[in-house]
């Protein structure tokens, strides 16, 4: 018996068969679109934290205070000028000594002129007196205050400044014996008196004009010093302009370059 095939059941199975492959088909498609969505956000989650660790890295080194060096750099100084004072209060002492001896000498001359038999008690009483300290001290004083400031000078400064110092003297001199004879308590004929007795003594008026000749001519020395001084003040000045001409040559060459 040959057994009959009803075309309704062949059908069947091949549409079963094809449910089965589409599903199996449509199975893969999403594992395989489930893979790439993981691959996809992983590389996302590694491009997000790279771009954020550079940032904050940026903002890091931006934060970062820069280390500022400061460079000190020395300004060439002048020469420094050179004085004359201090070699010049030395003559200045040393002119007081000659100005003493000087005045001890020609009172004494006065003094055998007038008194010829008592010199040597008049001389030893007049050196001892204040008639002769009192104009070596203001000698003293007045040609250190002059040396201090007439500094590096010429001897005109000193031409002058005997007269000054010789001035000085005299007054100074009158001054300080008044006081010393008591003249606040003097009435005023007495201090007058005093005063024109002094002022025509003639050893107060020898100590002036010595005062002007020593003071005149140790005052030359002094003047001749100063110049020298003046001299190498101004070579001094003359090389450090050289040499700061010099390096500013060197320095334009060099921005040039």
């Amino acid at each position: 018996m040959n057994a009959r095939i009803d075309p309704a059941d062949e059908t069947e199975p091949t549409e079963a068969a094809a449910e089965d492959a589409a599903a199996s088909v449509q199975a893969s498609a999403d594992q395989a679109a489930e893979h790439a969505a993981e691959q996809s956000g992983t590389a996302t989650a590694d491009v997000t934290e790279g771009v954020t660790g550079a940032a904050a890295s940026s903002s890091t080194g931006e934060a970062a205070p820069v280390p500022v060096q400061t460079v000190y750099v020395t300004a060439p100084q002048p020469p420094r000028r050179k004085g004359n004072r201090g070699l010049g209060t030395v003559l200045a002492i040393l002119a007081a000594v000659v100005f003493a001896a000087a005045y001890a000498g020609v009172t004494a001359l006065l003094i055998l002129f007038v008194n010829p038999d008592g010199l040597g008690g008049a001389v030893g009483e007049f050196v001892s007196g204040p008639l002769f300290y009192v104009p070596v001290l203001v000698f003293l004083v007045a040609m250190v205050l002059w040396v201090l400031l007439a500094n590096r000078a010429s001897w005109w400064a000193w031409v002058l400044g005997s007269l000054v110092i010789a001035a000085v003297v005299y007054f100074a001199t009158i001054g300080v014996l008044l006081l010393l004879a008591g003249g606040f308590g003097l009435t005023g004929s007495q201090a007058a008196d005093l005063f024109r007795g002094f002022a025509l003594n003639p050893a107060v008026v020898v100590a002036a004009l010595l005062a002007r000749e020593v003071s005149v001519w140790f005052g030359a020395a002094i003047a001749a010093r100063g110049r020298k001084v003046r001299e190498r003040n101004y070579e001094a000045w003359q090389e450090f302009e050289r040499d700061e001409a010099e390096k500013r040559a060197e320095f334009a060459g060099q921005s040039a370059v």
